[in-house]
């Protein structure tokens, strides 16, 4: 069994390296920047992550620079690969930036590549570039060295944690097996141990419960309803409450209720906070105000919540869904089951089961007991514990809910923009134009709040991936949506998007009609026995009224992402067929005039999951 260090240094998937490690049948040690090199002694290698800083920042995060010289080998992955390659010679430079899938071509056969073939796909997400001397590399991109080794030290500037990347699993195993010839103990089957998952988590519910009773706060969703169940068999007293926040799926609060009582056979309380989340909300543009603002209401109702159900505050022990990537992307690390965070990640956008620092429910007693789970794992305790297949495989909905998918901000464009997309994607037969919009992107492991584009042409799915990446390499775009001029009642000129001057109102005639348009979606892929892991659908302002966007996604845990392939995962047809029912609905036309219909065709990163 091989000994692994994974030092952090602020990547957003930091923790998925260990856990693919420990899938492989290693041990994998979770550890600070800093971590000295007589505290490794004894691994079989050391891995540094990706992470959000230049070498040359100022505040780049401090390490150990005798890991490089020590005979041990290291795999540095992105920024560990600019690490690498500056430490040993090289020139890290601003530039090159490659986001989402790109093509690897192995440009000389090496063990760390063994059962690769020549041209591959990788998952990259850097704004940063390596050069060092060629007889040192051992696989390109298109534009950039994206692996080497030099002595020791390998480098590989993509990401093979990330399921995406197509043979990302086979080069971590190469990495340990014919690199630093670990032994692996019988590579698991399972990803998770369920049953040593629950035997944990219930021992640390019951020690922490003790006495008192436990509070479960259920959105609906796989993760708290694990949360739940897992409370509920570690045999303490449990009361399950459902936060109404007006801005979820249409009766969401009486579907949660009805499923969740069928399932545990107690009575699920609602708590309803929607005229407060829509007065505030309805005061803010900027989306990360708005989750902020969200966060705030929603921690407030935790505090009022056992005052409501006749309890004192300290007398409950609130049970929370919270899972690993909420706390990275919030900016925390998942902290590998230590107690402490590093302060090496970025905050990509806020979770609001994540505390803010100055947070008054740091004092409030709370069990996360899927901390350090991701989605893909939650969703296979759920499969263990036997829970109904429409609970495994319901698709996420954010808690914040329209919070984040009413477009509520406009930013001016200049018209260099516009003619920049459009120069791009004409290299694939496509027209492109800006739009007023921004939304949330990941880049180089840093937040991103950029314009959305929009093309338009020949419906040719590669010629639109290709172009989307191309975009947000090369410009301020961190998301491409695609528009089909059949997905518009009138003949509009998306140029005219430059006349848009005034978001949405946040308000409970916008929240109605996208939980109309949002039903007529999931209903068709439900019809047309499409699978997606989630479906986010956006409102937002565009020529002659309201636009909606559909954002198909593909993907296991979330942490990388691309749309379904079309037409062979997804046909045309379906998008046609949400169009015109949406834009021929009468439920949706009671609460206003939707204009067109866009196809979100961004890979993550760019963009993130959600526009907001």
């Amino acid at each position: 069994m091989g000994l692994f260090y994974v030092l952090e240094f602020g990547g957003q998937h930091t923790d998925l390296i260990c856990n693919r490690l420990e899938v492989l049948g290693h041990d994998a040690i979770y550890s600070e920047s800093t971590t000295p090199l007589e505290e490794m002694k004894g691994a079989n290698g050391i891995i540094i992550s990706g992470g959000p800083k230049s070498v040359d920042d100022r505040d780049s995060f401090p390490y150990d620079p005798r890991i490089f010289g020590s005979g041990m080998p290291v795999l540095g992955i992105c920024y560990g690969f600019q690490l690498i390659v500056n430490e040993k010679g090289g020139r890290v430079f601003h530039g090159n930036r490659e986001y989402g899938m790109t093509k690897m071509k192995v440009t000389r056969r090496h063990p760390l590549l063994d059962g690769v073939p020549d041209e591959s796909i990788v998952w990259m997400n850097h704004g940063d570039s390596g050069e060092i001397d060629e007889e040192q590399v051992i696989a390109r991109s298109d534009k950039n060295i994206i692996g080497v080794q030099i002595g020791n030290n390998y480098g590989v500037q993509f990401h093979p944690e990330l399921l995406h990347s197509e043979y990302g699993k086979q080069i971590l195993d190469n990495f340990a097996r014919r690199i630093c010839n670990a032994t692996p103990r019988k590579t698991k089957s399972k990803i998770i141990d369920a049953t040593s998952y629950l035997e944990n988590a219930v021992a640390e519910i019951r020690r922490d419960v003790g006495d008192k009773k436990a509070l479960a706060l259920l959105s609906g969703g796989v993760d708290s309803t694990v949360a739940y169940i897992t409370a509920l068999k570690a045999g303490v007293p449990v009361i399950g409450v459902h936060i109404e926040t007006g801005t979820e799926r249409k009766n969401e609060a009486k579907k949660v209720t009805q499923f969740l009582e069928e399932l545990s056979g107690q009575e699920i309380f609602v708590y309803d906070i929607s005229d407060k989340v829509i007065n505030v909300v309805s005061k803010l543009s900027d989306s990360e105000d708005k989750r902020k603002a969200f966060q705030r209401i929603w921690e407030e109702a935790r505090k009022e919540i056992p005052d409501w159900l006749g309890y004192d505050i300290d007398d409950l022990v609130q049970i929370l869904g919270t899972i690993e990537t909420d706390r990275r992307e919030t900016g925390r690390e998942a902290a590998r089951r230590k107690g402490q965070d590093f302060h090496r990640v970025a905050t990509i956008k806020t979770h609001h089961n994540v505390p803010y620092d100055d947070s008054t429910l740091k004092s409030i007693k709370t069990i996360e007991p899927l901390r350090h789970l991701t989605k893909e794992l939650v969703r296979e305790v759920a499969k263990e514990f036997g829970l109904p297949e429409y609970i495994i495989k319901r698709k996420p909905f954010p808690g914040p809910g329209q919070v984040v998918r009413i477009i509520s901000g406009v930013y001016p464009y200049s018209d260099d923009l516009s003619l920049g997309i459009d120069k791009i994607v004409g290299r694939y037969e496509l027209h492109g134009f800006a739009t007023p919009i921004k939304t949330v992107g990941l880049k180089g492991d840093n937040r991103a709040y950029e314009h959305l584009a929009l093309v338009t042409g020949e419906q040719n799915w590669d010629n639109i991936i290709w172009a989307q990446k191309y975009l947000a390499e090369e410009l301020p775009i961190c998301r491409t949506s695609y528009w089909h001029p059949s997905w518009s009642n009138d003949k509009i000129d998306p140029g005219d998007f430059k006349s848009v001057t005034r978001g949405l109102e946040f308000n409970r005639q916008n929240i109605a009609l996208l939980q109309e348009a949002t039903e007529i979606a999931e209903n068709a892929f439900v019809e047309y026995k499409v699978e997606t892991a989630q479906l986010p659908v956006i409102a937002f302002p565009g020529p002659r009224g309201i636009w909606i966007g559909i954002r198909d996604v593909h993907t296991q845990d979330f942490r990388s992402l691309r749309p379904l392939k079309k037409p062979e995962e997804m046909p045309w047809k379906l998008v046609d067929v949400i169009a015109s029912r949406i834009l021929n609905s009468p439920e949706v036309e009671r609460y206003g005039d939707v204009a067109g219909i866009v196809l979100d065709a961004s890979t993550k990163p760019a963009a993130t999951t959600e526009w907001e």
